[in-house]
């Protein structure tokens, strides 16, 4: 009887025991932290709901730049051609440049990932009298980039300009020309001989001065608007920004193809073209100077 009493002592003990060092472990539990795994994680606020693909950001982003607050007194031009190049994207900040009207730019801002898009604030430089801020929205999927870019210099023509452009590609090619052109909307200048306005008219685009060696029969009979326009089309080939207001805006709004590039593109001429461009001068001197009421 002795021992079973015994017995039945020692194994309420080893119970008690037991529960003890269970109720320990269920404590000690309440106090471990455990990581999550990352797929577990929640989801923070700040994080964003769109991966960044660099690399589909950078490119040349085209279309016109828009008057939106602007000076008439000041003879504004309504609206420009412009490229917005996206040229780096790092993990903070975005750099590029913008060219339009004969300016070229750099720019450099942030941006934040939101959710179908990804808008950005870049300023230029600021020691341009044309300098400004641009704000904008990126649309990756869409190749889309829409917003307004504001000058530092609210006495300007032009204080704020709205844009809304396509990606597009630039790759010189000598073969374009322009010839779906209504050219009786497309005034070219005033022959003082004359007292009429001239326009510019299918000689224009009759041949390619990036592919035709042009002769003296080819430009002798052509008016100084025509031949103008010839001229620059090779300029506009390789992406020249025209400063020449009046080539501007032919270029800007009649052809297609067109997206500036660069302000300086001698470098980038072939011989042909050298010679051509040489051989339209000498007959455009020919032809009594006009220029714009708005110079050169």
């Amino acid at each position: 009887m002795r021992i079973i009493y015994l017995l039945f002592i020692s194994f309420v003990i080893f119970s008690c025991n037991t529960n003890t060092q269970e109720k320990e472990i269920k404590d000690e539990d309440k106090n471990v932290n455990v990581t999550p795994k990352d797929d577990e994680k929640p989801a923070s606020p700040n994080e964003s709901e769109i991966t960044l693909d660099k690399e589909a950001l950078i490119g040349h982003y085209v279309g016109m730049f828009v008057a939106k607050e602007y000076d008439n007194n000041k003879e504004p031009m309504w609206s420009n051609r412009i490229n917005i190049s996206i040229e780096e994207v790092t993990e903070t900040e975005l750099k590029g440049r913008s060219v339009v009207a004969g300016n070229d730019r750099p720019f450099k801002g942030t941006y934040e990932i939101l959710e179908d898009k990804i808008k950005v604030k870049a300023i230029e430089p600021g020691d341009d009298k044309y300098d400004g801020v641009f704000e904008f929205e990126c649309y990756p999927s869409k190749n889309e980039v829409k917003g307004i870019w504001t000058a530092n210099n609210n006495k300007l023509a032009v204080s704020v300009r709205g844009y809304n452009l396509e990606k597009k590609p630039f790759n010189y090619q000598a073969n374009l020309n322009f010839e779906d052109i209504n050219y009786a909307d497309v005034y070219g200048s005033y022959n003082e001989k004359t007292g009429e306005s001239e326009f510019i008219t299918a000689d224009a685009s009759s041949k390619n001065a990036s592919v035709d060696e042009l002769t003296k029969a080819d430009v002798e009979n052509m008016k100084k608007g025509d031949l103008e326009v010839m001229r620059n089309a090779i300029y506009a080939r390789h992406g020249y920004s025209f400063k020449n207001r009046k080539m501007r805006y032919f270029f800007d709004h009649y052809v297609d193809w067109y997206i500036p590039m660069n302000t300086d593109i001698r470098a980038k001429l072939t011989d042909l073209e050298k010679q051509n461009i040489d051989l339209i001068k000498r007959y455009e001197q020919h032809a009594e100077r006009y220029y714009d009421s708005f110079g050169r």
